[in-house]
């Protein structure tokens, strides 16, 4: 059995430490934040619980079909506690047993959290900064990681799994070490987002559970996140140049906004508000691969979740990404021994298993940001023009009127199929075809007010 230190207890250092001790390894999560309370109720844990390395923790999230798969067969009890906690779990189309669980992120995380804690095997250190990797020589003619160095010692490991997120320290790190850089692909994505939490009022329930719920505007796309305990979310994605971006953040005209749109304005007539919109920018899609050249640049240290793959959050993608990382490590970590060649064939397997969706959010979040640019110039906005882009355009049209297109286009949104399984769907596909015959330019129409009107609301 492996020894493992995991860096950081967010959503991904927790899925491979629990999914690692449950086969029965040995781990140590350093975490720099502290733990929830050990009693604190779902609304406490969002409210109170400090979770400064973790930027994201209180904008919108979706966790999709894929992530309730991984996490139902590797550990249901985990799905159990978040629905203790007042999170709907439901059924997404086409049986299986597949579902989205509604839940605010702090809220599933901290049920989590609280699950691995009382695991045997896992010692969890909260509170405790990673000042860096413990390295003793070289192997395979790069640096071998053997544990982290902490504030009051050392923690030596098998293997080091570093889940720090996207503020990832590993790059520095192994420049001290005397490694080559790993090899990166990054894309600023060009916007950033705009959150607000609602809660219904008493006797008010959800207009729709269906995920996802979107609209595209022309300057905007907005995302409606239901969550646990009445609660849900409504994030915007505003072009990092807009020049109205700063205006939504005072009081009331985000409010405003949402309320002359047709998709939101139903929820807020059942809601009231609990917080004031909360930003997150510097949004980019970013992949960093331990291997250069066809070659590992350490040993014993493995990327995991942001640290080594993140994506534009408003696909929900990040969370199912992570667990897949997390269940391949722990089903091949025994095989570390071979410390070089273990990262070389884990970065094989995220590029077989990994690769399609990361191309897949840059060809996304490269045409988000050309629609909403366009849309703030008030220019046209042009349909996609790669291949796949037109095919997800049309089937987000054909969807609206055929209920058997749109639970394939479910699935899909859930990652619960690929996209090469899309685009060859027996359902689907065809009359997908059929449809870009007779429109050869698919632009899903915009359902809400135009940019002239959004400038009128949002400058009173």
């Amino acid at each position: 059995m492996a020894k493992i230190v995991v860096i950081g207890a967010g959503m991904a250092g927790l899925a491979v430490a629990l999914f690692c001790a449950r086969r029965g390894h040995t781990v140590t999560v350093v975490e720099r934040d502290d733990q929830p309370k050990p009693e604190a109720s779902a609304e406490e844990d969002f409210t109170g619980w400090e979770r400064n390395g973790v930027p994201h923790a209180r904008q919108g999230h979706n966790f999709l079909g894929l992530s309730s798969r991984i996490m139902r067969e590797e550990a249901p009890d985990v799905l159990d506690a978040v629905a203790a906690r007042g999170a709907p779990r439901v059924p997404i189309a086409g049986g299986g047993g597949d579902e989205n669980v509604l839940s605010r992120r702090l809220v599933y995380e901290g049920a989590l959290r609280r699950v691995v804690e009382a695991e045997p095997g896992v010692e969890v250190l909260s509170g405790t900064s990673v000042k860096g990797l413990l390295v003793r020589g070289e192997l395979a003619g790069v640096p071998r990681v053997v544990g982290v160095r902490l504030p009051g010692g050392e923690v030596a490991a098998d293997v080091v799994v570093d889940a720090s997120g996207r503020r990832t320290r590993s790059v520095r790190w192994l420049a001290e070490a005397g490694g080559r850089p790993p090899r990166e692909t990054a894309q600023p994505c060009g916007f950033h987002y705009l959150t607000q939490h609602f809660r219904l009022r008493e006797g008010q329930s959800f207009p729709a559970l269906t995920v996802p719920i979107y609209v595209k505007l022309d300057y905007t796309k907005l995302v409606l996140f239901a969550g646990d305990n009445g609660c849900f979310q409504v994030s915007m994605t505003v072009a990092a140049d807009d020049p109205l971006r700063h205006r939504l953040r005072e009081p009331g005209v985000y409010h405003r906004f949402l309320e002359s749109v047709p998709l939101t304005a139903p929820w807020l007539d059942r809601s009231e508000s609990i917080d004031e919109p909360h930003p997150m920018g510097n949004l980019e899609d970013r992949w960093r691969r331990l291997v250069n050249d066809g070659s590992p640049v350490v040993a014993g240290l493995v990327l995991l979740g942001d640290s080594a793959l993140q994506t534009n959050p408003a696909f929900g993608r990040g969370v199912p990404l992570a667990f897949l990382q997390a269940r391949h490590f722990a089903e091949t970590v025994e095989a570390a021994d071979d410390a070089a060649g273990f990262v070389s064939r884990f970065e094989e397997w995220a590029e077989r298993n990994l690769g399609f969706w990361f191309r897949a959010q840059v060809a996304s979040s490269r045409e988000q940001r050309e629609h909403i640019e366009a849309g703030v110039r008030g220019e046209p906005i042009a349909p996609p023009t790669d291949p796949m882009g037109r095919f997800i355009a049309a089937l987000a049209i054909v969807s609206e009127d055929d209920p058997e297109v749109n639970a394939v286009q479910l699935r899909f949104f859930n990652m619960l199929m690929t996209p090469e399984a899309l685009v060859n769907d027996p359902v689907a596909a065809p009359r997908i075809r059929d449809f870009l015959e007779t429109h050869a330019d698919p632009v899903v129409p915009a359902q809400g007010p135009d940019r002239t009107e959004f400038e009128r609301l949002v400058a009173h």
